[in-house]
């Protein structure tokens, strides 16, 4: 059925309103971004930023006068980087993840062509350059090293490894192992979350959005998950959350659990900043069961039983 601008929009209010009745589930403040505050070098909000295994977090600082010459920040959630490195040449990264052995990962989401990868140690050194295909969604590292991309739709336009929606690469950004094609899994046509939790992955993709996990190289496809259309997935393997959605639901957070191999649902809430104040315009990492969400400066983090405790 056909329905009209005003039609779509009034089913739109209808179901923000009934969104707004659910029970709430609220962040909390991690701590904040910066490049060392009062140091005016760097721009003020972060060019990309990223989640490493051990649940650190990563920003990258474009220098307001230097172009190619960038700042590695890591942050434990205290007012000042850990530590931090400056890289002088490093492409403009959409994603950073740290690797094993002291080294950094930046990759760029496009890549036509050449390399859109590249890894660099703490004392400022290129180690590798690499291709990691074109319409990259997501990048998350394991404690390993194994490199795990998600891609969007317009990768399907290629060849290679991004053909197949979900690809782990090496250290040395060579590809090891991709999503085969039918193999009774559902297809991966856009990528729209992706979980990593020790050397595991869990994806949920469009158009089908089912839940799968790869463990070892070996996929699994747990089922259809009970919402269409979120943008992450948080899970301990038994039990999880998926956030987001399309249009009024955009902070919903939808409950799930898996028995026996298959997904099945649990229930609705909706998230909030801890001030109570809605979430939008975010960047979001899940590493098993913990969420970061990422707004400006600001890092917020949730866990799974903080959002299914209800």
């Amino acid at each position: 059925m056909h329905l009209s601008r005003e039609e779509r929009e009034q089913e739109s209010l209808r179901r923000r309103l009934e969104v707004l009745k659910l029970p709430v589930a609220p962040l909390r403040h991690a701590g904040y971004l910066s490049a060392g505050w009062g140091d005016g070098r760097w721009h003020g909000t972060p060019e990309a930023v990223g989640v490493g295994p051990d649940n650190q977090c990563l920003a990258v600082w474009a220098s307001r006068e230097q172009p190619g010459l960038r700042l590695v920040t890591v942050h434990d959630g205290s007012p000042d980087p850990v530590r931090s490195v400056q890289l002088d040449g490093c492409l403009e990264p959409r994603f950073v993840q740290l690797l094993p052995d002291d080294r950094i990962l930046l990759v760029r989401s496009r890549n036509r062509g050449g390399a859109n990868a590249e890894v660099w140690t703490f004392d400022g050194r290129r180690k590798h350059e690499g291709d990691l295909g074109d319409a990259i969604e997501d990048v998350l590292t394991t404690p390993t090293g194994a490199i795990w991309v998600s891609y969007f739709d317009e990768a399907l336009a290629g060849t290679g490894p991004q053909t197949h929606g979900l690809a782990r690469f090496t250290p040395d950004l060579e590809p090891e192992w991709l999503y085969p094609h039918g193999a009774g899994l559902p297809p991966i046509f856009n990528c729209y979350a992706l979980n990593v939790a020790g050397e595991t992955a869990w994806t949920y993709a469009y158009n089908r959005f089912h839940l799968v996990s790869v463990t070892d190289g070996d996929p699994t496809d747990h089922g259809a998950a009970p919402y269409r259309g979120a943008d992450a997935l948080l899970t301990d393997g038994a039990t999880g959350v998926l956030v987001g959605g399309y249009g009024p639901d955009y902070d919903l957070l939808t409950v799930l659990r898996i028995e026996d191999g298959k997904v099945s649902g649990g229930g609705e809430a909706r998230l909030i900043l801890p001030d109570g104040i809605e979430v939008r315009v975010t960047r979001k990492f899940c590493r098993g069961p913990q969420l970061h969400v990422f707004m400006g400066t600001f890092w917020y983090r949730a866990d799974l039983d903080s959002l299914t405790r209800r």
